[in-house]
């Protein structure tokens, strides 16, 4: 037999009643199984019965349903509802009903088929859920929407109860007037109003719990719905021929905090959670060319790479007293310092000699870039001639000079310190020294 609305209405009054039921019907079948006792056991059917019989009375459907009906103007159905801006907002809540194919932009009325929610006194959200019932695509809202309550017909023959519960359900339809609050977010739009004067609209914007309440679905069903193969396929890297679909990057916004119901009905079947997309702009990973346009390696991208070091570099050396002459401070300098900065030149380096795509790139004649750091970084020239003054080596003296100036520049700083020829002698000696063994290892032509 097909299940009707009715049917739906009256099974869900039961199991309401069931939840009260089932603590009594536990302690007394728990008294039931454990004693043999005649007294004992009348006692405790007395008890279930004594305890029983005013929740029976409740949950008669007649009773139940005139009291839902007397209940329900302390909630509304929304799909905008105030409290997810504040949770003490008093404003109204707004019913989006209609159905707009739009094009340019995903907004409720655009939602094939909403989620309808309830705003109001959390404690009357049962009357909310009986109102949401849907058999065959038919629920007591849209019953009620359409000025009839056919499914309430099967529990009353008396027509002025029936009306009398019409009445009642059809206030949890809207709210009768409709009032904005101090709480709730408020904007002055401009307008004209037609007589050059400048006119306002204040509007409200709310928070649609019905769209929001699609994307938790959509998410929730991407990763926990029957496409358990297809996510174990790709987590495995296996191929399988269904669509993997996923929200990558997701935040998790919270509302109501411990009392979800709180703020809404369909807050409260979310756990108070409401997915936010991930609205970052898209990072490009910068595609490497050869630094043509700068006349040595030393140019503004090494020097950013290695901003962090120089600075902390500078703060190091600001730091230094008389009393940190010493094997530790020099150690420290050398290994702390000065190698990570020729590791990251080392690095760069490479990156600008791996750009095969490029070999010969010094040759055009709007490379700008110094001999001698060309000879070093275009390592897949195919020209004999450069191959051959490569060979030389010669380039490595300019290079790590011109190492030592850069740094001297960057760690200038006149009013704590002074580095001069010292200085620049002695990191040019540990640049030498790391470059050319840098050198032994870097593949030749044709070698690769």
């Amino acid at each position: 037999m097909e299940l009707t609305l009715s049917d739906a209405i009256a099974d869900y009054i039961e199991q309401r009643k069931q939840v009260k039921l089932e603590p009594l019907q536990k302690a007394r079948d728990k008294v039931l199984e454990k004693s043999n006792d005649a007294a004992q056991i009348s006692m405790a059917k007395s008890q279930y019965y004594e305890a029983a019989a005013p929740i029976e009375d409740k949950f008669n459907i007649v009773s139940w349903l005139t009291d839902a009906a007397r209940r329900a103007k302390q909630i509304s159905l929304a799909t905008h509802a105030p409290k997810y801006t504040h949770g003490d907002s008093k404003a109204s809540s707004i019913l989006v009903s209609t159905n707009e194919q739009r094009n340019s932009y995903l907004v409720t009325s655009s939602l094939n088929s909403k989620q309808l929610d309830f705003a109001g006194n959390s404690a009357v959200f049962d009357v909310a859920s009986l109102l949401k019932i849907t058999i065959n695509g038919e629920s007591l809202i849209d019953q009620l929407q359409n000025k009839h309550v056919d499914a309430l017909k099967a529990f009353t023959d008396d027509t002025a109860l029936l009306s009398e519960w019409q009445a009642g359900f059809e206030k949890a339809l809207g709210d009768e007037n409709i009032a904005g609050h101090t709480l709730t977010k408020q904007l002055y739009y401009p307008v004209n109003s037609g007589n050059d004067e400048a006119g306002y609209h204040l509007l409200c914007p709310l928070f649609s719990s019905s769209l929001a309440h699609e994307l938790y679905q959509q998410v929730r069903k991407t990763r926990f719905g029957d496409s358990k193969e297809i996510r174990d396929a790709r987590k495995k890297g296996y191929f399988h021929a269904e669509l993997a679909e996923s929200f990558p990057s997701t935040a998790v916004q919270k509302f109501g905090g411990s009392k979800p119901r709180n703020i809404s009905q369909l807050n409260s079947e979310r756990y108070g959670q409401s997915f936010l997309l991930n609205c970052a702009p898209p990072t490009y990973q910068a595609q490497n060319t050869p630094p043509m346009s700068s006349s040595t390696i030393f140019n503004r991208e090494f020097s950013y790479e290695t901003s962090a070091l120089t600075r902390e570099f500078k703060a190091f050396l600001t730091g230094l007293t008389e009393q940190d002459r010493n094997f530790k401070t020099r150690y420290r300098r050398d290994y702390g310092f000065v190698q990570p900065l020729l590791d990251s030149l080392f690095n760069y380096a490479v990156k600008i000699q791996n750009l095969s795509e490029y070999a010969g790139w010094s040759n055009d004649s709007e490379c700008q870039m110094k001999r001698e750091h060309v000879l070093w970084l275009d390592v897949n020239n195919p020209q004999a001639a450069f191959q051959s003054a490569r060979e030389k080596g010669d380039w490595l003296e300019v290079v790590a000079n011109d190492f030592a100036l850069w740094l001297l520049r960057k760690l200038e700083n006149t009013q704590c310190y002074l580095l001069g020829d010292v200085e620049h002698k002695y990191f040019k000696k540990l640049c030498l020294s790391e470059l050319k063994l840098f050198e032994r290892h870097t593949p030749k032509l044709g070698e690769q």
